[in-house]
């Protein structure tokens, strides 16, 4: 039975309701942290009249800023509810993210020669008992997909009401083809719909998602908007004021009047609600997106190009240390027609006269595990524990001040890797392969005097076993993490690496205060492979002491860290205490810590650091002194949550 057949059926004068909601628009990395731009808040008066008559009228409306952004006005379907399921042609974003898809339940006319789009299938039922209705409801889940993959159509799922075909949920993705703008990676619309009266089944909730990357590069990073409107207090057979009719499908009220409305709740009560701090949805968007690949036979659901220019990240375009000088490079990232995707990258490093390259190849994987493999040339690794700061801050100190931020080596060879995400939240990694580890050497002179550490070359097999894992914090507003890293090398001996690490943080959903507490600890078994030992001092280890100048087999770090804001998302006060401690011995072809070196720290050393968060809190400016016979610092860096990008 048509969508257009259930309308008729509804024995319905008219209807008034209150929509609210959120529209989130935040920063989305391939991997790591998301990072909100701005959030608007709706309020938004919504009329219905018989036959199929709908206006909406914005009453209130309010937003805030959290990173630099241009002023700019959302679509219309960001802001307003979609009624009775889309016309017969879905469009989103006005016309402009998605247009020209025809709706699987469209009515035609009695006659019509159909070309058929879709094909569909009755997949799972659903029995309901909801108070006030007599009988169970019987709830019928029909698959759609597009008979052609190439043309314009949905890819998803419709929910109906068997009793009498009334649509009570739709999960809809997109085709490739249905998208209108270059910049579309992905479209994800969720419609709910709920029973009033015990026949009319109304809108209750809508979840629109669109997420944008540029055209032309990969730099691993997107934005997405996430508009999650909600709808209540319906008035069944109230009567719609003549003039609200008589006006266009969408008003406003006053721009005044818009920014005094009385919201029932904060604008940024609803992050966890909306899926914007970790919280599982019933339906979410990656979800929606496998499924859209399982139903398109391994074609990629993405309006993206299939061949972009690579950025793994922005200093991908140049570096500088003290032991490659200059080192340029460039990536491509080529995505077939099936489900694999290849990021190459390269590059050429100005003293040592080594080329460098990698290629990394996402696969379908099984399951809920994703497959990865890597080929790699001359990769750039560091002996540190925690990398100091964000490559590109570390380039600039390394030319303008003298101070290297890396303790290099190199490392070459191919790995394969099995990731997943687990339904708590936590995270995955089983991996395995086999390269060739190199020591770098000190080519460009720098202030700091530190030498290029040596690692105990040669060919090993190398296995990775790490487990990251959301941790109960019961009756807090805490978030806890734990993480386990287990790496093995075998070949010329065999030596491992174990470390450990729980990070609880505190942050107000109003960028008022945050608090993060740390610990992280590590050691070495086996053959003294350098390379599994670690360093530590200086910047994001053990402030207000030199850089890396303790090391050892075994390692230990804490730290808590606090700010504040003060008046405005431009100015944040910052302080912290650290400590830290290394023992058990350097390897003996390190240069001891007369040498410049790293040597055992000698018990706990600890750190103080105080100092602003400016510019939405991007840019961090710190002074450190180690306490106990370290030295006072001046560090420039900027927010953690960026560094993967840097």
């Amino acid at each position: 039975e048509t969508r257009r057949d259930t309308e008729r059926r509804a024995d319905l004068e008219s209807w008034t309701a209150r929509t609210d909601g959120h529209i989130y628009f935040y920063v989305d990395p391939d991997d790591g942290r998301r990072a909100l731009i701005r959030v608007d808040q709706v309020a938004v008066d919504v009329f219905w009249q018989a036959p199929d008559l709908t206006r909406q009228r914005i009453v209130g409306e309010r937003t805030e800023t959290f990173l630099p952004v241009r002023d700019f006005d959302y679509y219309l379907d960001r802001l307003t509810l979609v009624q009775s399921g889309f016309g017969d042609e879905i469009r989103v974003g006005q016309g402009m993210d998605v247009a020209d898809v025809p709706h699987p339940l469209r009515w035609l006319p009695p006659g019509t020669e159909e070309d058929p789009v879709y094909d569909m299938r009755f997949a799972d039922a659903l029995t309901l008992t909801l108070p006030g209705v007599d009988e169970p409801l019987r709830i019928r889940q029909v698959e759609v997909r597009p008979r052609d993959p190439d043309r314009a159509a949905m890819v998803g799922s419709v929910f109906l009401a068997e009793r009498d075909g009334s649509l009570v949920r739709m999960e809809l993705g997109f085709t490739p083809a249905s998208y209108v703008d270059r910049r579309t990676d992905r479209v994800s619309v969720q419609l709910d719909f709920g029973l009033w009266d015990g026949e009319h089944w109304l809108p209750n909730e809508q979840v629109l998602e669109v997420r944008r990357e540029i055209p032309e590069l990969d730099l691993g990073v997107g934005t997405v908007i996430r508009a999650v409107l909600r709808v209540g207090n319906y008035d069944l057979g109230a009567q719609v004021p003549p003039e609200v009719m008589a006006g266009p499908p969408v008003q406003a009220a006053p721009l005044l009047q818009r920014q005094a409305f009385d919201f029932p709740e904060g604008l940024l009560d609803g992050l966890e609600r909306d899926g914007l701090s970790g919280v599982d949805l019933r339906t979410d968007p990656a979800d929606l997106r496998a499924e859209a690949l399982r139903r398109l036979e391994g074609r990629p659901p993405s309006g993206l190009s299939p061949i972009r220019f690579h950025l793994p990240r922005l200093s991908t375009l140049v570096t500088h240390d003290r032991a490659r000088g200059w080192s340029p490079g460039v990536g491509i990232t080529l995505r077939p027609s099936s489900s694999v995707r290849a990021r190459l990258d390269g590059g050429w490093s100005e003293a040592s006269g080594r080329f460098r390259g990698g290629v990394v190849l996402d696969g379908p994987g099984w399951g809920a595990w994703a497959l990865e493999g890597r080929v790699v040339a001359n990769e750039r690794r560091d002996l540190g524990v925690r990398p100091a700061g964000p490559p590109v801050l570390g380039s600039a100190a390394s030319v303008l001040t003298g101070e290297d931020w890396v303790d290099p080596f190199l490392g070459t060879g191919a790995h394969l890797a099995l990731r997943r995400r687990t339904d708590s939240g936590g995270r995955i990694l089983l991996s395995g392969g086999v390269e060739r580890h190199r020591s770098e050497e000190l080519r460009v002179g720098v202030e700091d005097g530190r030498p290029v550490l040596p690692v105990s070359k040669g060919t090993r097999a190398l296995l990775r076993g790490q487990v990251s894992h959301p941790l109960p914090s019961p009756g807090t507003r805490w978030q806890t993490t734990g993480e386990v890293t287990a790496d093995l090398l075998v070949g010329g001996g065999t030596g491992g690496r174990l470390e450990a690490e729980v990070e609880m943080s505190l942050e107000d959903p109003a960028d008022r205060f945050a608090v993060l507490l740390q610990t992280r600890g590590g050691l070495v078994t086996g053959e003294a492979f350098p390379q599994l030992h670690g360093t530590l001092g200086g910047r994001n280890t053990l402030p207000g002491w030199p850089m890396r100048s303790f090391g050892g087999s075994r390692w230990g770090l804490a730290a808590v860290e606090g700010s504040r804001r003060l008046g405005s998302s431009h100015l944040h006060l910052r302080g912290g205490l650290h400590a830290g401690a290394a023992g058990g011995g350097t390897p003996a072809s390190w240069p001891s810590g007369d040498e410049g070196g790293p040597s055992a720290s000698g018990g706990v050393r600890g750190g103080v650091t105080l100092g602003v968060g400016t510019l939405w809190n991007l840019v961090h400016l710190d002074v450190a002194r180690g306490m106990g016979g370290g030295e006072w610092q001046f560090l420039l860096s900027v927010n953690p949550d960026w560094w993967d990008l840097l």
